[in-house]
């Protein structure tokens, strides 16, 4: 897992979790024409407004974080990912909020069917997948804090999940 962090120039950046943290995990669901991606809602407690991944906090509940990205997954986009869902576990990158976000990669034939949560998402986002692997999109704001950062229209998509989607099309593209 950590060797994906090789197929960055400087994986400094891509800000990896160490010490302690809370735990979170998070979907990032590739089909050959888009990803999903969500907008949080606006009244949300937390990150109001911002693009995001589906996903969220670990629960006590939760046998182990593919089971947290399955559950905030079901819950935010109503997308059911079968606990033998094939994916690829990417190493973990830490937030300015202090989560330890673990991102799992999930390659689908097509999307399935979706819908936004009434009380945490505003939007889903289609995110072209051409997009995502062109590396060219990505712009490192800030090397000590690992600030990614790539603009799509009238979204700024910033931090972790910038840096996830990063990660992702280094790895889709050695493919």
């Amino acid at each position: 897992m950590d060797d994906y962090l090789q197929l960055l120039e400087d994986p400094s950046c891509y800000r990896p979790a160490s010490g302690d943290g809370r735990l979170a995990a998070v979907t990032l669901m590739v089909a050959p024409d888009y990803c999903i991606l969500i907008e949080r809602s606006p009244n949300a407690p937390k990150h109001a407004g911002q693009v995001a991944l589906p996903g969220g906090r670990a629960e006590d509940s939760d046998l182990d974080l593919w089971d947290t990205a399955r559950r905030e997954t079901a819950e935010e986009v109503h997308v059911s990912l079968g606990r033998h869902q094939p994916y690829q576990q990417m190493p973990a990158t830490m937030t300015g909020t202090g989560y330890h976000v673990h991102p799992f990669l999930v390659l689908m034939d097509k999307l399935p069917p979706h819908r936004p949560d009434n009380h945490e998402v505003e939007n889903i986002l289609l995110f072209p997948t051409p997009d995502l692997l062109d590396l060219t999109r990505y712009r490192l704001v800030s090397r000590e804090q690992g600030l990614v950062e790539t603009p799509w229209g009238p979204y700024h998509i910033w931090g972790a999940t910038a840096r996830i989607m990063y990660l992702a099309a280094h790895i889709l593209n050695q493919n």
